[in-house]
């Protein structure tokens, strides 16, 4: 069950809860309660392996394109080197390994541009996720401590 699913039946365990007369107070089954916030504490670790598994592709996905951009710029430069041997198109051939060194650059950069922020997205939403999964269990605490202190 994902951590969403969860949250809404812990907000629907609420909602179909009883209310104690003239008060702002719940009786909730404390089973249910206990096994949804058992079944959250258990999706969680998941939820930060995803998020330590996204941080890790991130990184992967950055030295490749590091990679990939020496690559490109290493065979530009031995391109441009063949051609200014040759005195007639020398600098034709400069301007090619210019323009090849610019876009590799720029692919490299727009690479590690675009990974940066699908890891900043997948992080917000992760953290708005681990957000609201705090709060529930923040608020099924408190209400098992006004049915406890109640009783």
């Amino acid at each position: 069950m994902a951590i969403e699913e969860i949250l809404d039946e812990i907000e629907n365990l609420m909602v179909d809860s009883t209310r104690v007369p003239f008060t702002n107070k719940l009786v909730i089954e404390e089973d249910d309660l206990i096994r949804l916030l058992d079944e959250l504490r258990e999706l969680l670790p998941q939820e930060i392996k995803d998020a330590a598994k996204i941080v890790s592709d991130r990184q992967r996905i950055m030295e490749e394109a590091h990679k990939e951009a020496q690559h490109i710029i290493d065979q530009a430069k031995i391109y441009g080197t063949k051609l200014t041997d040759e005195s007639t198109i020398s600098k034709q051939a400069q301007e090619q390994a210019n323009e090849l060194l610019s876009q590799a650059q720029k692919a490299a950069q727009e690479l590690r541009n675009d990974s940066i922020i699908y890891a900043e997205d997948v992080f917000k939403h992760l953290e708005g996720n681990l957000q609201k999964a705090l709060e529930v269990v923040q608020q099924g605490h408190s209400n098992l401590q006004q049915n406890k202190q109640n009783q």
